[in-house]
Order: structure tokens, then sequence, then C-alpha cells
């Protein structure tokens, strides 16, 4: 559904408050951000009776519905569905622009039943827009990608100074919530050698997002491949993190060929593609698809780290 120039668009978030307290409040800060508003409900069993009448209302009048589903299906109503699901099914019978952020559930708490249904709201959200999220920092890259798209008619009014440095103050502000947030694990394996022996060992490392950022950034203001940037990152963990290796194996004397797993190198990559400080500057001309390199605010955000002021 298309917003009116220079009127704020408003977002249903549909959650069951119990169980996605920290991931409501990032969506609704990234909606913020964008420039929309965040209307939610908070509701749960102690809450008191709950006003259909005035949640259908609030869905008719938003311009987008977003539903963020956790690890539970959601406080289930007198007929046997979940708020949350039967917010959804009227938000979609309404033909609004419908978005879900579903979680990847550990579903081991759950009864056969309970799994049923939560699989149940899963497919239902899947004929339109759905992410899958684990984590805080999936969320916030999910949902500033996913809505940015849908909210971004907002900030076409016209290429003028003013929506220009808008657009501009929006980002730095989603940035800046990117390398605020806490430490960012990692999964690297390396061989540690102890008297003659090769000891395989795995190590989750919290990085603080502007270490990570560090290391591969001093090299990104030219375009670089991903595996120089793998390099530069696994580089930096076999110097800065060789103790917490040799803590494992008695009697370790060295480490070597520290490799960051794949899978969450480039979830990193992507982070901080949706903060918006590397991009990729490959072409179909030139073959080089996997080439990154510095934005502006990219380089920006590398000379406040390095000349702090």
């Amino acid at each position: 559904m298309a917003t009116t120039p220079n009127k704020s668009p408003i977002v249903f978030v549909s959650a069951d408050a119990n169980n996605t307290a920290d991931a409501l409040y990032t969506v609704n800060r990234v909606v913020m951000q964008l420039g929309g508003l965040p209307v939610s409900t908070f509701y749960g069993p102690q809450s008191g009776e709950y006003d259909w009448k005035v949640v259908r209302e609030a869905i008719d009048k938003c311009d987008i519905y977003v539903l963020l589903v956790a690890d539970s299906y959601g406080t289930l109503s007198d007929s046997g569905e979940s708020y949350i699901h039967r917010e959804a099914v009227y938000a979609k019978s309404k033909q609004k622009t419908v978005v879900a952020l579903l979680k990847n559930a550990e579903l081991k708490g759950l009864s056969q039943t309970s799994v049923q249904r939560l699989k149940s709201l899963h497919r239902l959200m899947m004929s339109g827009t759905f992410k899958y999220w684990s984590t805080k920092e999936d969320i916030l890259l999910l949902a500033r990608q996913v809505l940015r798209d849908h909210m971004k008619p907002q900030f076409k009014v016209g290429l003028n100074q003013q929506s220009v440095a808008d657009t501009r103050e929006m980002q730095l502000a989603i940035t800046d919530t990117l390398f605020k947030m806490d430490s960012y694990p990692l999964r690297f394996t390396g061989k540690v050698f102890a008297h003659g022996n090769c000891h395989d060992v795995e190590l989750t490392i919290d990085m603080t997002w502007e270490s990570a950022f560090l290391s591969i950034g001093t090299m990104m203001t030219s375009p670089v491949t991903e595996d120089r940037m793998r390099s530069a990152l696994q580089s930096y963990i076999e110097d800065e993190y060789q103790d917490k290796f040799l803590e494992v194996v008695p009697d370790g004397h060295a480490v070597g060929d520290v490799r960051c797993n794949e899978i969450e190198f480039q979830r990193l990559k992507a982070y901080l593609k949706g903060a918006g400080v590397i991009v990729n500057v490959a072409s179909e001309q030139s073959g080089l698809r996997n080439y990154w390199q510095l934005t502006q605010p990219g380089e920006n955000r590398l000379q406040k780290l390095l000349v702090p002021g």
C-alpha cells in the first residue's frame, strides 16, 4: 500500500509480548528510524480482556502490517488460534502490505500441538514477504532492509537538499545503532601445536562491532575480494586471541591456520552492508562480483575509529 508524501506511515507490529520484548523494541526503533509510527498492543493474558474491535480498527488504519514471531505460537484466543495468528489473517484479508519476521525457533520445549500450530503460522506467512531471524542483530538488519523497501516512498518528496539531508541522517542513525550494540560472536577454528602434535580447536569469540569493522575496513578504501576480507579478519584473530586458543590445549605453544566459520562471516558481511559502511562494487562487465569497498559513510566511520577526536 503506497503512502502519501510527507505522511508518516503507520506500521502495526503484531507480536506476543511474553517472548518478543527485546525484538519488539528493535522493530519499533527501526520503524521510527525510517520515519514511521509503530503501533503495538503488547497484549498478554495478564492485560485483561482482548479488544478485537480496537485491534481491527488499528489494522484497518495502518499502512504496513508486521508480524513478529519468536519461539512460541503465541497466547491462545477462545477460538483456539493465537491472537497474533488471528491478526495476521485479518491483515491479509484486508490486502495490507504484510511483512513477517519469523524466528528460527527452538522447538524442544514445545508440545507437538504447539509445534504444529507454530508451523501453520509460518506457512501462512510464507505466501508473502517474510524473513527468518535468530538474534537481535538479525532483527535489526532484516527489519531495516525489508521495511525500507516498503516505507521509502515517503522520502521521495523531491530531490531537494532537505530530503537528502533527512535520508543521510536516517542512515547515520541506523549505522550508529549497529555499532553501539553488544559484542558480536563469531566462530573460528585453528590449529594448536603442543609437543609435536597438532590439535584442532574451535572457539566462539565475542568481538565488538568496531574491532570487527577495523580488522577488515582498513584495507577496503579500494576494492578487495571476500577472500582478502576474510583473511584480514582471520589474521587479526590469530594475533589478538592467540592466548585463548592456547588455553584450550595444555602446553600449547603455537597457533596457526585460523579460519572463520563461512556462514557467520557472510552474516557479518551482510550486517556491515546493512549498516551502510561497505558496498559491493562489482559489475557484470568486469566480472568482479565479489569485490567490496567502503562507502563514504564507511570511510567516515573508519576515520573516526582510527583518529578519535
